[in-house]
């Protein structure tokens, strides 16, 4: 199995992101398995027992394509994987995810010809979001020959796996929906999720991934705090990627919302006293 994460850009806590998710992930890789990091920062993975793939702004910007939509990007990334490492399953993970449960039970299904998304979170005709939006310009509509309708439910990409004999066709359609889709002016939200999730519809047994793998979008703040306390302790004992992955006790993947929900009536609050009771007697020290 071949895994990628894409991680670009100068802020040091998505990096840190990506160390836990591969951290966990070593705990179960077997000698088939390859983990690869394709990022604008390549020198901060000297440590990271992964095989780097470095890319340029320039790259990031082409893979945006004509239509300047910044997560056409993963998609690429995908095909870049296909075209470069077909040696195996692909598995594209987000940086805010780890592995909790058997990545052996993952294999096997992607064995068994499944395609595997984080979670299915409906279908946009019956989210109140931009979502709903975006179906109403493309229901039953045909994208790259396929016939779009209630089947189709949306699947959250923070997971992606693809069996090995799928991944040509699945990137390729899902690119192809996806273009057509900015082409036609849809409404710019999540087009590469909704893209990925109906290419593994049509062309493999679709299912959910949050069984085993977790995915914090919901809780960054203490997910985050969390990861800062693994890698700094690493960093500071000088500890082998054998030792650090002994830090990471499973248990405590359980004892950490991967979600909450906060109250917006208390983010208003909050923000109105902010705005009222200002930060005083801010100091900084003076250049000689």
């Amino acid at each position: 199995m071949n895994i990628i994460y894409v991680i670009f850009g100068d802020n040091i806590i998505y990096h840190i992101q990506t160390y836990l998710s591969i951290r966990t992930f070593q705990k179960q890789l077997d000698n088939s398995d390859k983990i690869f990091v394709m990022t604008t920062k390549p020198e901060l993975y000297k440590h990271g027992g992964v095989n780097v793939i470095p890319i340029s702004d320039d790259t990031i910007h082409e893979w945006e394509g004509d239509y300047h939509f910044f997560w056409r990007v993963k998609i690429k990334a995908m095909e870049y994987m296909s075209n470069h490492y077909p040696d195996g399953h692909l598995l594209y993970l987000d940086t805010d995810t780890f592995l909790f449960g058997q990545l052996s039970n993952i294999k096997e299904r992607l064995l068994r010809g499944e395609g595997i998304m984080h979670k299915d979170e409906g279908h946009p005709s019956l989210m109140m979001s931009r979502s709903k939006k975006m179906w109403k310009q493309i229901a039953n509509k045909y994208y790259d020959g396929i016939k779009l309708g209630m089947k189709h439910h949306m699947f959250n990409a923070g997971v992606v796996a693809i069996p090995q004999e799928k991944i040509d066709i699945v990137i390729s359609k899902a690119l192809a929906i996806c273009d057509s889709m900015l082409a036609q002016g849809v409404e710019r939200v999540v087009i590469e999720q909704y893209s990925l999730s109906i290419s593994l519809y049509e062309n493999t047994i679709l299912t959910e991934g949050n069984n085993c793998i977790g995915h914090y979008w919901g809780n960054k703040e203490e997910w985050e705090r969390f990861a800062m306390d693994i890698i700094s302790k690493a960093y500071m004992q000088n500890l082998s990627i054998k030792e650090e992955i002994s830090l990471i006790n499973d248990s405590d993947l359980y004892k950490i919302p991967i979600h909450i929900h906060h109250s917006s009536t208390a983010a208003k609050i909050r923000k109105i006293i902010d705005r009222i009771f200002k930060d005083k007697n801010i100091i900084y020290i003076k250049q000689n």
